[in-house]
C-alpha cells in the first residue's frame, strides 16, 4: 500500500512539474512573439516602408499597382534614385531624382532635358519632357537642400516642372525594391 501512495505522490509531483514547464514555455513563447511583433513594427515604422504605385507617372519603370519597398533612413540622394515624396495635403508621389542641389535644369521647347548642360539619358523615360505652362521658369537652379524630381512617364506626371524642387525633408525614402502585382 505504501508503494502505491508513494508512486501516486510522485506522479502528482511530476504532473505539476510538467504543468509548470508548459506554462513557462507558453509565457516564453508569448514574450518572443511580442518581441518579434515590436521589432517588425519598429523596422517598418522607422527603417523600411511599403507603398503601392498609384497611377502611370513612373511607367515604364514602375507600373500601376506595383509594390515598392523603400529605405527611410537614407539622407544622401543622387540623380537616378527613385524616391517617395510627401507633399502638403498628404499627397505622396513616387518620382525619379534628375538633379541635386546647385544643378541647373534646362527644358527645351522640343522636350529635351539637360542638367548642367548634359542631355538626359532617356532609357527609362516615356514621352517628351516639356515644360508646363505657368510653371517654373527655365533654366532652373535647384536650391540647396532640394532635388528636382520627374516621373518617368513625362507626358503623364505631376512633378517638379509644376511644383518646383522638393526639399530633402519632403523625401520619405529611397526605393530599393519593387514587385510587380500584375493580374
Amino acid at each position: 500500500m505504501k508503494k502505491t501512495k508513494k508512486q501516486s505522490v510522485e506522479d502528482i509531483l511530476e504532473e505539476k512539474i510538467v504543468k509548470v514547464q508548459r506554462r513557462r514555455e507558453w509565457k516564453r513563447f508569448l514574450v518572443e512573439c511580442v518581441v518579434v511583433i515590436v521589432a517588425v513594427y519598429l523596422i517598418f515604422h522607422f527603417c523600411i516602408g511599403l507603398a503601392f504605385v498609384s497611377g502611370h507617372s513612373m511607367e515604364p519603370s514602375l507600373k500601376d499597382g506595383e509594390l515598392v519597398v523603400f529605405y527611410r533612413l537614407d539622407s544622401a540622394y543622387q540623380p537616378d534614385d527613385i524616391v517617395i515624396v510627401h507633399r502638403e495635403g498628404d499627397a505622396e508621389y513616387i518620382k525619379r531624382i534628375v538633379a541635386e542641389p546647385g544643378d541647373v535644369v534646362e527644358l527645351s521647347k522640343e522636350g529635351v532635358l539637360s542638367v548642367n548642360g548634359l542631355e538626359e539619358d532617356r532609357l527609362a523615360v516615356s514621352g517628351q519632357t516639356l515644360p508646363e505652362d505657368g510653371s517654373i521658369e527655365f533654366p532652373y537652379t535647384v536650391p540647396e537642400g532640394s532635388y528636382f524630381v520627374l516621373g518617368d512617364n513625362r507626358e503623364n506626371s505631376s512633378d517638379s516642372r509644376s511644383f518646383g524642387a522638393v526639399s530633402q525633408d519632403e523625401i520619405v525614402g529611397r526605393v530599393f525594391f519593387h514587385l510587380g502585382m500584375t493580374t
